[in-house]
């Protein structure tokens, strides 16, 4: 009797094991799983790509320059005519000849009816063939009625001597410019008028300018008022 009561006691405390063991592994099994915590070094840090930061910091526009206005000059008008002799060479008569004949001529048309005439004047002048630069232009301007030919048709001229404006980068050198200014009293009520440039004096009273001086059609303007 004594030992079916001690097998008994023995099971009893078996089951007992076992069922606290089955507890256990029941509590374990549905406790939170544990999670961890994303640390700032663990973290990837973003990036961009140049997509990305061309759309989001966009290319501020260019900032235009403002265009520089020449300053106004003096209006002039071409001449409606021009003959020349001499010697041309790109474009440019040269006055050269040893005779000092050769000239050129302009003729002007309806002119200012009141005032002094004044002309805007470019040549071209060295002193020989192929010669150097930096050379005033001298030479004799005179001015008449439109068929002015002969030296009584002429109603006067000046000696001019222009200066050389040829800035140091030029190659040649030849460039002079200037004004020459004719009294109105000397063409009268005349509406058109013939100025003409060369080496000689038309009135025979001065001696030639041995300059070689080169002029084209746009030499002589007139300025208007």
């Amino acid at each position: 009797m004594s030992r079916r009561w001690l097998v008994i006691v023995v099971v009893s405390v078996f089951v007992a094991v076992l069922v606290v063991a089955l507890a256990l592994t029941g509590d374990e099994a549905d406790g939170p799983a544990s999670v961890p915590t994303p640390t700032a070094s663990s973290a990837p840090s973003p990036t961009t790509s140049p997509s990305d930061s061309a759309s989001t910091s966009p290319s501020p526009s260019p900032t235009p320059s403002a265009t520089p206005t020449p300053s106004p000059s003096a209006s002039t008008a071409p001449a409606a005519s021009f003959s020349a002799t001499g010697d041309l060479i790109s474009g440019w008569y040269w006055l050269r000849d040893q005779a000092h004949q050769h000239a050129a001529t302009w003729g002007f048309v309806a002119l200012p009816e009141t005032g002094d005439l004044t002309f805007v004047v470019e040549v071209l002048a060295t002193d020989a063939v192929d010669g150097a630069r930096g050379q005033q232009a001298r030479f004799f301007f005179a001015w008449g009625p439109a068929t002015s030919v002969t030296a009584d048709d002429w109603s006067g001229r000046l000696p001019v001597t222009l200066p050389n404006v040829s800035p140091l980068e030029d190659p040649v050198g030849y460039t002079c410019r200037g004004t020459v200014t004719i009294p109105r009293s000397t063409i009268g009520e005349v509406t058109d008028l013939t100025v003409r440039i060369g080496r000689d004096d038309v009135r025979g009273e001065l001696p030639p300018s041995d300059v070689h001086i080169a002029v084209n059609a746009s030499s002589v303007k007139l300025r208007l008022p």
